[in-house]
């Protein structure tokens, strides 16, 4: 629980950072979604035998993922709207679960 409480926190505010993009500008939300990876990378093989609900863990590691690769393609393609509403609402997903995971476990840990 202790690896959760130090990674949630961090997670969230890098994705408080990438819904800024027009604050941020462009390099910096690349660069700040490279080191959300190595922080998922890192937390995931720190953690994978603590996951409490395997499927929704691997689920939001795939919507980051997902975020990750329609985030190059509208770098690359600009003028394709389903590749910017695909790169917003995976993100967004990534948020939530995270979020729902987090709180799950919160919950099982104050009851065991």
């Amino acid at each position: 629980m202790k690896k959760d409480l130090i990674f949630a926190p961090i997670m969230l505010i890098i994705g408080v950072v990438l819904a800024l993009l027009k604050v941020t500008g462009l390099t910096a939300h690349i660069a700040v979604s490279v080191v959300g990876i190595l922080v998922l990378l890192v937390y995931s093989a720190l953690t994978k035998k603590q996951w409490k609900i395997p499927a929704l863990e691997i689920v939001m590691r795939a919507f980051y993922g997902i975020a990750l690769i329609s985030g190059v393609a509208v770098i690359k393609v600009r003028d394709v709207a389903a590749i910017a509403i695909a790169h917003k609402v995976s993100a967004a997903l990534f948020v939530v679960l995270l979020l729902v995971l987090f709180a799950h476990k919160l919950i099982v840990s104050k009851k065991a």
